[in-house]
């Protein structure tokens, strides 16, 4: 992998110049650190390679894309280079139905069940035994994750065992191809109870699954297509799509890897070295994202049935989306008002303190702390005004306090930690906030000795 550390390439994008960090605050040095780090991280076998930018004020400040997307074929990174979006699917499916929203088509506290009667009078599993939900499940319940929904089981691989989880049964038929729509999906996913009232609590979940089956309900097309006709193409996001063609994946899809610890260092017992196993087809062709093998439920979430779901797609097209959010709903890409500025702020503040949420002060999102809350495109700190959101590989964040944002792709699984990890090297959103304290403390020092 030596070679592919040394090979990067350019993000092109019309409207998105790239331009001098330090014209922006931003230390050069300190973000070819981070490249660095990137290199060293492929040369470990940590990953094997990455696409990622960073963007202020509509100008790009960083890019680095390097390494392999199949390192098998020795294919090299580039800005279109396919990704498995999982949960990142999520913020698309809620632009969908804030665009629905805004034409009247639906209403935030419309009960599931008038969408999917199937739905209606659900029961909570509580104690062991079946109580009646306090209140219907409302669709504002499911883009929060407060619906009483749940997840589970999941797993890296088709060929790992399944551990148990409360819809076992159901993953399992989606796994094996018997549920062949998201109709289907939602009418047998709404036989199952409820983990707990809605409202009454923050757990991550298949809502946005759900929501998907509304969309297409209300808009009476299948979501591919609604998210191809009213985002992909007025964004200009060429790449992303639920599933590709076989030539397609062989030409763009990066290779899925599961990474596991080779071998560690003896003063730190973190690992140093790592080796990594496909694990979605030995081909790109044989992918559980190409057409004819895709799963057959879209899945608005980002995943359904163990494995498989959600969108593909690209640094490119990810960057634009990141773009038209912190610009107010406007695609500069394409010159289109895909949301409106209001719609925006509404969409990108913490959700769960709303009454109409839940009748509690306050909901905790993820575990990451009373300052971290949800809005429907992802998790929200309103002290900092910053949202970030990602997949199993993915991420972004956005600032709407300091006008950038950042996206970073990989395709190799690991939760290891790994020897000499800084933040402020290795990780992109570590690096970035590190360059601007960096330029700072030199722009003072400047000022004082002159």
């Amino acid at each position: 992998l030596k070679e592919s550390t040394a090979m990067t390439q350019k993000l092109s994008l019309p409207n998105l110049p790239p331009c001098d960090p330090e014209t922006l605050g931003f230390d050069k040095e300190t973000l070819e650190t981070h490249s660095a780090a990137n290199a060293r991280q492929i040369a470990m076998g940590y990953m094997p390679g990455v696409a990622e930018c960073a963007v202020k004020d509509n100008k790009l400040v960083y890019v680095d894309i390097r390494g392999y997307q199949d390192k098998e074929r020795r294919a090299p990174m580039t800005q279109k280079s396919l990704f498995r979006c999982h949960s990142m699917t999520k913020p698309i499916t809620a632009v969908a139905f804030m665009i629905l929203w805004e034409e009247g088509k639906l209403a935030l506290d419309d009960p599931v069940h008038k969408y999917i009667p199937a739905f209606k009078n659900m029961k909570v599993s509580k104690g062991g035994r079946l109580v009646d939900s306090k209140r219907p499940m409302t669709l504002r319940h499911l883009v929060t994750h407060t619906s009483g929904l749940g997840y589970g089981p999941s797993r890296e691989r088709k060929t790992e065992k399944l551990e148990d989880g409360p819809y076992l049964s159901l993953v399992k038929r989606i796994d094996a191809g018997v549920i062949s729509n998201l109709k289907s999906f939602c009418d047998e996913l709404a036989t199952f109870p409820l983990q707990f009232h809605p409202g009454d609590r923050w757990e991550y979940s298949m809502g946005l699954d759900v929501l998907g089956r509304v969309l297409e309900v209300v808009s009476g097309t299948p979501l591919d297509k609604l998210f191809r006709q009213r985002i992909f193409r007025k964004m200009g996001m060429k790449d992303t799509a639920f599933c590709v063609s076989p030539r397609k994946a062989h030409r763009q899809l990066t290779a899925y890897y599961v990474t596991k610890v080779r071998s560690k260092n003896r003063k730190t017992k973190l690992p140093n070295n790592f080796f990594s196993r496909r694990a979605d087809g030995i081909h790109p062709q044989m992918s559980a994202w190409v057409r004819g093998r895709s799963l057959r439920v879209l899945s608005g979430g980002g995943i359904c049935g163990s494995f498989a779901g959600g969108l593909l797609s690209s640094l490119r097209d990810q960057t634009i989306f990141c773009d038209v959010l912190l610009n107010g709903g406007y695609a500069r890409t394409t010159g289109c008002q895909v949301l409106k500025p209001a719609t925006v702020r509404l969409l990108c503040r913490d959700w769960l303190r709303m009454k109409a949420v839940s009748n509690k002060q306050h909901l905790r999102g993820w575990g990451m702390g009373r300052d971290v809350g949800w809005c429907p495109v992802g998790h929200w700190m309103p002290k900092a005004r910053l949202m970030f959101m990602g997949g199993i590989t993915t991420s972004w964040s956005i600032s709407f306090a300091t006008k950038q944002f950042q996206v970073s792709m990989t395709s190799s699984s690991c939760d290891a930690d790994v020897h000499n990890w800084d933040d402020r090297k290795d990780d992109l959103c570590g690096a970035v906030e590190h360059a601007e304290k960096v330029w700072q403390r030199k722009r003072r020092r400047i000022v004082q000795s002159g």
